[in-house]
C-alpha cells in the first residue's frame, strides 16, 4: 500500500498541484481533483473506469463563488439554495457557456454542493476553488470503506488521501433538481 497521508495543508498543494486527492466527505470517502484542471478531471474517468456521459459533482466554497458559471438564479432559488447549503445535499443547476467545456454534459446542469462537514469544508476554503467529487470506487463497484482500500485499488503515483475523519452520514448525499426541486437521488 502506498502511504500518502496528507495533512489540511499538503492536500490543498496535492490539489493545486493536479493531482488526486482522496478525501473524507459527509458519508463517504471520495476521490477528488481541481475541477478546473482539465488532465486531472480526465485522470478520475480513467481511475475509476467510468463512461465520460456521467457527470461528476463539484464541491464548492459558496454559491457566490461559482456564480460566473451558472444561468441566473431566482430570488427564489437562491432562498431554497440557503436553506440547504451548507449541508449533504446535492443540487443540479443550469450552467451557463462560462463553464469550461469538459465539465459540459448533456443535461446543461451541473451538480454542485457546498459541504457542512468540517474537514471538507477547510479543504475547499483552502484550497480556494472548485473540487471534483465522486466516490472513492471504481464506477459500478461498491464504495471503499477507508484509506488502505483507496489506495491498494487505485496504485497511482498522483494519489495521496487527506488524513481526515469521515462524516457521520451513512450515504452519498442526496440530489436534487433546482428547477424542479425533484429529488433525483435520497
Amino acid at each position: 500500500m502506498q502511504t500518502k497521508s496528507l495533512d489540511i495543508s499538503s492536500s490543498i498543494e496535492w490539489l493545486s498541484c493536479g493531482k488526486i486527492l482522496a478525501h473524507p466527505t459527509e458519508g463517504v470517502w471520495g476521490l477528488g481533483c481541481n475541477a478546473l484542471n482539465k488532465n486531472s478531471f480526465t485522470k478520475i474517468y480513467n481511475l475509476k473506469k467510468r463512461t465520460q456521459n456521467k457527470s461528476f459533482i463539484l464541491l464548492i466554497p459558496s454559491i457566490d463563488s461559482f456564480k460566473k458559471y451558472l444561468k441566473t438564479l431566482s430570488i427564489e432559488d437562491t432562498v431554497f439554495l440557503k436553506k440547504i447549503w451548507p449541508g449533504h445535499t446535492t443540487i443540479l443547476i443550469e450552467y451557463n457557456e462560462n463553464l469550461p467545456s469538459h465539465l459540459h454534459n448533456d443535461s446543461g446542469k451541473i451538480a454542485l454542493r457546498v459541504s457542512n462537514h468540517l474537514p471538507t469544508k477547510q479543504l475547499i476554503e483552502g484550497f480556494d476553488g472548485f473540487m471534483i467529487s465522486t466516490s472513492a470506487n471504481i464506477s459500478g463497484q461498491k464504495n471503499l470503506l477507508n484509506p488502505k482500500q483507496i489506495m491498494d485499488t487505485f496504485d497511482d503515483t498522483d494519489l495521496a488521501y487527506y488524513d481526515a475523519l469521515l462524516g457521520n452520514n451513512k450515504k452519498p448525499s442526496t440530489i436534487i433538481d433546482l428547477e424542479s426541486k425533484k429529488v433525483i437521488r435520497e
